[in-house]
């Protein structure tokens, strides 16, 4: 989907009137979106509510976001097998690779440089088969419907063993994530500027594009997730991202960094504005990122950040942790708050759900996805009637079925 598109959304945001006044149509209505991408997933959704969906969950998940106008979304399914592949390609054995893979339900966080390891034996290779292949149908379809994929690329994050291969590589051990035992954290990462980091970013990049063809060029690649650096120096901060962004794009010449904004906000206190912007610097041309303001409703760091700097970013919902049910909604941030943020902000480029867990209140989904495509703040109280009656009591012009 591009900015302009059928509309499949609430058709009163697409025309800014209220679906009450709308009449009955018999053909689609064209409308255009307020900004280029309409975004969906964190990270840890693959955990805390997909670990163990099957093809016609996704089916019905892919669905949903089509009809919702959704046109960038994460496809994290089934990079183990990638990964498994490079790592034994360079030289580490199997052992090696499965005592660093974590269990579905931990895997998110096993991505994100938090914890490696499982409990009660390894990842099993059946497991990393069926995953990968599930992820083909899953990008096949994202692509049939008109989305972007955003897939993973290599952000750094090794098993220990790897100095085993490489002795002289350069590998820093994270620090303690959430209370882990020891064994099951302090990741080891390769630093960006090892020169074995390009190769591996080359070879992940490119066995991806072969198992999935060249659907996509932006790259989801987030490094300290709940994890500070090695060193708060900004020169450091500096050569890391510059040094990734330069892997990146030796892997693909057209590559976008795509990451999470939400360490600016987790660890704001070593995350100072001079050490946000030292790091962001480091990818000079600010259109080869997207940062996702993953907090924006309760915490939005694009306001300190100066809009990240310039770099492009996405307006997020988070609204809820850990897969809670989020039985609220903050609705005036969502529409009047995140529609001062799209005038105010030049490089805002989209409107995205960042929910922990997906099974929440599914309105505040709605409201935000409808939102960006509508040029001005969303008629709440008129939107809210108009949804419930819409859901769960049929036609308005039913006297039986009004509320």
């Amino acid at each position: 989907m591009s900015r302009t598109s059928i509309f499949t959304g609430s058709l009163g945001a697409a025309l800014d009137v209220a679906p009450s006044k709308l009449p009955r149509l018999s053909s689609p209505i064209h409308g255009s979106s307020t900004v280029p991408w309409r975004y969906h997933f964190n990270t840890v959704t693959f955990s805390y509510t997909s670990a163990f969906w099957t093809w016609e969950d996704w089916e019905l998940q892919l669905d949903w976001l089509a009809l919702r106008g959704v046109n960038l979304p994460l496809a994290w399914v089934g990079v183990e097998k990638i990964f498994l592949e490079v790592f034994q390609e360079i030289g580490l054995t199997d052992a090696e690779i499965a005592a660093f893979f974590s269990g579905p339900a931990f895997q998110s966080w096993n991505r994100l440089g938090n914890i490696q390891g499982s409990w009660d034996g390894d990842l099993p290779l059946q497991w990393i088969d069926q995953q990968f292949e599930l992820q083909k149908k899953i990008v096949r379809r994202m692509v049939e419907l008109g989305m972007t994929p955003v897939l993973p690329a290599f952000s750094g994050f090794v098993p220990s063993n790897i100095t085993r291969v490489w002795p002289d590589a350069s590998v820093v051990r994270g620090s303690a994530w959430e209370r882990f035992p020891t064994q099951y954290t302090h990741d080891s990462f390769l630093e960006p500027f090892d020169k074995h980091f390009s190769e591996i970013q080359s070879r992940f990049i490119k066995k991806q594009g072969a198992a999935y063809g060249q659907v996509s060029h932006i790259y989801t690649l987030d490094q300290y997730n709940e994890n500070d650096p090695l060193s708060g120096d900004l020169d450091y901060l500096h050569n890391v991202t510059n040094n990734t962004i330069i892997s990146l794009k030796n892997a693909d010449p057209k590559a976008t960094w795509m990451m999470q904004g939400w360490l600016f906000s987790s660890s704001e206190d070593f995350w100072t504005d001079e050490r946000v912007e030292a790091y962001l610097s480091g990818v000079g041309n600010n259109d080869d990122m997207i940062i996702l303001d993953l907090f924006s409703e309760s915490s939005p760091q694009w306001i300190r950040t100066q809009s990240y700097y310039g770099k492009p970013w996405i307006w997020c919902q988070l609204h809820g942790y850990g897969g809670n049910q989020g039985l609220y909604g903050q609705i005036s941030n969502v529409t009047q708050n995140a529609t001062q943020a799209r005038i105010d902000s030049p490089s805002m480029v989209g409107y995205g759900l960042s929910m922990e867990g997906q099974e929440g209140n599914e309105i505040v989904y709605d409201l935000l996805l409808d939102q960006a495509w509508s040029s001005k703040a969303i008629d709440t109280e008129s939107y809210f009637h108009d949804w419930v009656t819409s859901r769960y009591s049929g036609s308005r012009d039913d006297p039986q079925g009004s509320l």
